[in-house]
């Protein structure tokens, strides 16, 4: 289940990538909101990495 979950949190910062690198400097709210939120992706993914070494499943 916790492979399965850091697959989930990956492909959410691939999008959360796609979707800032779209907007460019078109939108520099939106943007700085989407890096903010691709940060909290990215440390819950750290996370779930940290876990799994600690499992033994790493």
């Amino acid at each position: 289940m916790i492979k399965e979950d850091l697959v989930a949190e990956r492909i959410a910062i691939d999008s959360y990538r796609e979707m800032v690198a779209y907007l460019g400097s078109d939108d520099s709210t939106t943007r700085r909101m989407l890096e903010g939120i691709l940060a909290m992706e990215e440390e819950h993914a750290d996370d779930l990495v940290s876990l799994l070494e600690g499992m033994g499943s790493g």
